[in-house]
Order: structure tokens, then sequence, then C-alpha cells
């Protein structure tokens, strides 16, 4: 089974809940899968939220040394990972990340790596988030929220994961906020008809309860898609 990148739009799409709904829908069907996060900052007593947020959701609980390989990159500052990198005098060695993220296929089945902001963030060196994406070639899945100005977003997210050669698997609509019926169907027609990518589907707007139903439907596409394994993967 191949593992995935789970990027966005932008910075709090949702990344992180579809990637810990992902993690969760898959461990639920019998995967041995787990979430990564090969970088993140604002990190405040050594614990990475995104990636514990993910494990708990999914009901997956670790040592503290295999965490440190599921997220092998945590800084303090709040910030995009150039920046924190360089406030805290570590560089980010792209390759050193990505020999990281495929050793721990060969301890997992499927692997759901999540990535920092947008598909455009820098990493330093000239560097950025979509270059991990194609020095790794996993399939990935773009997290686009359900709000005002997402068409843009998302045509142009999808235009740039095409054309650097990535496989984007589809796409998740999050629905972060109770959505406006005329706005929220505008939107998703639109992306379907402009993106020429699949909808993968809706996570609702549900505060008091976790969408299980609804990443059970996203979960048994994505596994179709992920185990078409090719020769030599």
């Amino acid at each position: 089974m191949r593992s995935l990148f789970v990027t966005g739009t932008d910075t709090e799409a949702g990344k992180t809940f579809a990637t810990a709904g992902i993690v969760r829908g898959f461990v639920c069907s019998g995967i041995n899968a787990v979430p990564a996060k090969p970088v993140q900052t604002g990190c405040v007593n050594g614990i990475a939220e995104d990636l514990e947020f993910s494990l708990k959701t999914a009901g997956l609980s670790f040592s503290d040394a295999v965490k440190d390989k599921l997220c092998p990159l945590q800084f303090v500052p709040a910030c995009s990972p150039h920046l924190a990198a360089e406030l805290a005098g570590t560089p980010i060695d792209l390759a050193r990340m990505v020999a990281g993220l495929e050793k721990l296929r060969s301890d997992f089945e499927c692997v759901v790596a999540e990535g920092a902001g947008g598909i455009f963030v820098p990493l330093g060196y000239g560097k950025t988030m979509l270059d991990l994406m194609v020095a790794l070639d996993w399939p990935v899945v773009l997290v686009s929220s359900d709000k005002l100005g997402t068409i843009n977003h998302t045509l142009l997210s999808i235009s740039a994961l095409q054309n650097a050669g990535l496989d984007v698997a589809g796409i998740i609509i999050n629905h972060a906020s109770p959505p406006s019926k005329l706005i929220s169907e505008s939107n998703t027609s639109a992306i379907l008809e402009y993106g020429g990518v699949r909808i993968l589907g809706e996570i609702p707007f549900s505060p008091n309860s976790f969408p299980d139903h609804s990443f059970a439907a996203i979960c048994k596409i994505l596994k179709g898609i992920l185990s078409d394994e090719l020769p030599g993967n």
C-alpha cells in the first residue's frame, strides 16, 4: 500500500483534522497506518500538537522515541518553517527529511504525512513544501476550506501540484464553520468543474462529534487508490 501526503490550500484549511480522520479511518479498517508531521512549528514544552491530535484521534500511542521519528523537526516559534529553523540555527535538510519518511514506510503499512501551511511554504535554501512532496512522490490529498475565495485557492493549488508532476489523489472539502448552502454548493461544483480532480468527500461542520461516517467513505476511496501499487514500489 502506498503512503500519502496531505497538504492544504493555506494554513488552517483543516490539514490536521483531515490527516487525523484518514489515519483513524485506516486504523479502524485494520490498516497499520500512522500519521507523520515532518516539521512542526509552535511547539510548546516539546509537544508537537498536530501529531498528538492525530495520534489521539486514531487511538494510537507511541514512545517518545517513535514520536521523534514521526515528527523529527520541532521548533518553538509559531512561524514558517524556514524562519523557525533560522531562529533555531538548525537548517532543514530536505534529503534527511525524505529519508526519514521513507524509513517509516518499512515500519508501517501506510504513512500519512501532513505538510506545514500550504504548498509553497518555504523550508529554506530555496526549497519549499512542494519540493518535499516531489521528492517523496506520494499521492497527494489537498484539503480545501469551504469559504469565500476557496475556489481560486484550490484551483491554483491543483495547478501547482499537477505542474510538478504529482498525483493528486483528490480533494477534501472541509466545513470548519456552518456553511452557507448557496456558496458551499457553488464552491464544490466549481472546484469539480474547473479543477478536473475528484472530490474525495466533504467534512461536515460537526463541533460535537467526530464525523466518522464521512472519513470512512473517504478512506474507502483512498484505499482503492493507494492499493494500486506500481511495480518496484
